[in-house]
Protein backbone atom coordinates (compact mmCIF):
# COMPACT_ATOMS: atom_id res chain seq x y z
CA UNK A 1 0.00 0.00 0.00
CA UNK A 2 1.40 3.58 -0.75
CA UNK A 3 1.29 6.09 1.46
CA UNK A 4 -0.70 8.32 -0.47
CA UNK A 5 -4.29 5.76 -0.14
CA UNK A 6 -7.09 7.95 0.84
CA UNK A 7 -7.62 7.96 4.95
CA UNK A 8 -10.22 4.64 4.48
CA UNK A 9 -8.49 2.68 3.03
CA UNK A 10 -5.61 2.96 5.50
CA UNK A 11 -7.79 1.80 7.99
CA UNK A 12 -9.61 -0.84 6.12
CA UNK A 13 -5.52 -2.52 5.80
CA UNK A 14 -4.93 -1.83 9.56
CA UNK A 15 -7.61 -3.60 10.55
CA UNK A 16 -8.51 -6.20 8.07
CA UNK A 17 -4.64 -6.76 7.20
CA UNK A 18 -2.61 -5.94 9.85
CA UNK A 19 -4.58 -6.87 13.10
CA UNK A 20 -6.83 -9.80 11.14
CA UNK A 21 -4.59 -11.31 9.40
CA UNK A 22 -1.30 -10.49 10.88
CA UNK A 23 0.55 -8.84 8.38
CA UNK A 24 3.07 -6.78 10.67
CA UNK A 25 4.88 -6.25 7.23
CA UNK A 26 2.71 -3.67 6.54
CA UNK A 27 3.05 -1.18 8.97
CA UNK A 28 6.40 0.30 7.75
CA UNK A 29 3.87 0.85 4.71
CA UNK A 30 1.05 2.40 6.85
CA UNK A 31 2.89 4.52 9.34
CA UNK A 32 5.54 6.94 9.90
CA UNK A 33 8.78 5.66 12.52
CA UNK A 34 8.42 7.85 14.84
CA UNK A 35 4.40 7.94 15.07
CA UNK A 36 3.39 7.50 18.44
CA UNK A 37 0.87 4.13 19.64
CA UNK A 38 -0.68 5.85 22.80
CA UNK A 39 -2.27 2.59 24.08
CA UNK A 40 1.09 1.05 23.78
CA UNK A 41 3.13 3.90 25.19
CA UNK A 42 0.38 3.84 28.37
CA UNK A 43 1.33 -0.08 28.97
CA UNK A 44 5.26 0.32 28.85
CA UNK A 45 5.59 -0.29 25.37
CA UNK A 46 8.65 0.48 22.80
CA UNK A 47 8.28 4.18 20.95
CA UNK A 48 7.53 4.84 17.55
CA UNK A 49 6.83 1.93 14.47
CA UNK A 50 7.91 -0.53 17.05
CA UNK A 51 5.41 0.37 19.53
CA UNK A 52 2.59 -0.89 17.00
CA UNK A 53 4.21 -3.78 15.85
CA UNK A 54 4.58 -4.80 19.61
CA UNK A 55 0.56 -3.36 20.32
CA UNK A 56 -0.67 -5.56 17.48
CA UNK A 57 1.66 -8.57 18.00
CA UNK A 58 0.62 -8.71 21.56
CA UNK A 59 -3.46 -8.27 20.79
CA UNK A 60 -2.84 -11.45 18.01
CA UNK A 61 -0.74 -13.70 20.67
CA UNK A 62 -3.06 -13.89 23.66
CA UNK A 63 -6.36 -13.06 21.58
CA UNK A 64 -6.30 -16.34 19.30
CA UNK A 65 -8.66 -17.63 16.86
CA UNK A 66 -9.17 -14.25 15.90
CA UNK A 67 -12.36 -12.18 13.96
CA UNK A 68 -12.46 -8.58 13.80
CA UNK A 69 -15.44 -7.22 11.71
CA UNK A 70 -15.21 -3.45 10.82
CA UNK A 71 -18.76 -1.74 11.68
CA UNK A 72 -18.03 2.14 10.52
CA UNK A 73 -15.19 4.07 8.82
CA UNK A 74 -15.32 7.98 9.11
CA UNK A 75 -12.47 9.77 7.27
CA UNK A 76 -11.46 13.09 7.03
CA UNK A 77 -8.24 14.24 5.30
CA UNK A 78 -5.87 13.90 7.87
CA UNK A 79 -7.84 12.07 10.31
CA UNK A 80 -9.87 8.67 10.49
CA UNK A 81 -11.47 7.01 12.81
CA UNK A 82 -13.01 3.02 12.93
CA UNK A 83 -15.47 1.61 15.08
CA UNK A 84 -14.73 -2.25 15.13
CA UNK A 85 -15.32 -5.35 16.79
CA UNK A 86 -13.28 -8.47 17.70
CA UNK A 87 -14.02 -12.00 19.22
CA UNK A 88 -11.29 -14.83 19.60
CA UNK A 89 -10.18 -16.89 22.78
CA UNK A 90 -8.40 -15.96 25.49
CA UNK A 91 -5.30 -17.94 25.29
CA UNK A 92 -2.57 -15.50 26.97
CA UNK A 93 -2.55 -12.83 29.68
CA UNK A 94 -4.44 -9.71 28.15
CA UNK A 95 -4.88 -6.11 29.87
CA UNK A 96 -3.54 -7.51 32.78
CA UNK A 97 -5.70 -10.26 33.79
CA UNK A 98 -4.39 -14.39 33.34
CA UNK A 99 -5.78 -16.26 30.34
CA UNK A 100 -9.41 -18.01 30.49
CA UNK A 101 -9.01 -20.01 27.63
CA UNK A 102 -12.58 -19.25 26.86
CA UNK A 103 -14.15 -16.48 24.32
CA UNK A 104 -13.18 -13.18 24.28
CA UNK A 105 -15.45 -9.97 22.84
CA UNK A 106 -14.88 -6.16 22.21
CA UNK A 107 -15.68 -3.29 20.53
CA UNK A 108 -12.94 -0.42 19.27
CA UNK A 109 -12.85 3.18 18.52
CA UNK A 110 -9.47 3.76 16.71
CA UNK A 111 -8.46 6.92 15.56
CA UNK A 112 -5.72 7.72 13.68
CA UNK A 113 -3.93 11.24 12.92
CA UNK A 114 -2.12 11.00 9.49
CA UNK A 115 1.00 13.22 8.02
CA UNK A 116 1.67 12.79 4.51
CA UNK A 117 -1.10 9.57 4.09
CA UNK A 118 0.63 7.51 7.22
CA UNK A 119 -0.50 6.78 10.29
CA UNK A 120 1.83 10.06 13.03
CA UNK A 121 -0.72 9.15 16.08
CA UNK A 122 -3.11 5.97 17.32
CA UNK A 123 -5.41 6.49 20.18
CA UNK A 124 -8.21 4.35 20.64
CA UNK A 125 -11.44 3.47 23.09
CA UNK A 126 -11.57 -0.18 24.08
CA UNK A 127 -14.07 -2.53 25.84
CA UNK A 128 -13.96 -6.04 25.94
CA UNK A 129 -15.72 -8.74 27.89
CA UNK A 130 -12.25 -10.86 29.53
CA UNK A 131 -15.62 -12.06 31.00
CA UNK A 132 -15.69 -9.20 33.49
CA UNK A 133 -15.86 -5.73 31.40
CA UNK A 134 -12.48 -3.90 31.04
CA UNK A 135 -12.21 -0.35 29.56
CA UNK A 136 -8.63 1.31 28.22
CA UNK A 137 -9.28 5.07 26.86
CA UNK A 138 -6.36 6.53 25.21
CA UNK A 139 -8.82 8.49 23.13
CA UNK A 140 -8.09 11.63 24.27
CA UNK A 141 -5.00 13.61 24.25
CA UNK A 142 -2.69 13.54 27.23
CA UNK A 143 -4.81 10.61 28.80
CA UNK A 144 -2.02 9.55 30.91
CA UNK A 145 -1.10 5.73 32.34
CA UNK A 146 -2.86 3.14 31.65
CA UNK A 147 -2.98 -0.04 34.13
CA UNK A 148 -2.05 -3.06 32.41
CA UNK A 149 0.22 -4.09 29.28
CA UNK A 150 -0.66 -5.36 25.69
CA UNK A 151 2.31 -8.21 25.62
Amino acid sequence: MKPDHDPETLMRTYLEQVVAQGRLELIEQISNADMVDEANEAFGGPPGRAGLVAHVKGFRRHVTELRVDVQRIVAGDDTVMAWWSFTGLHTGPWLGRPPTGGPIRGSVFSFFDLVDGRIERYRLFLVAELPERVVIDTSRPRHGAASSAWE
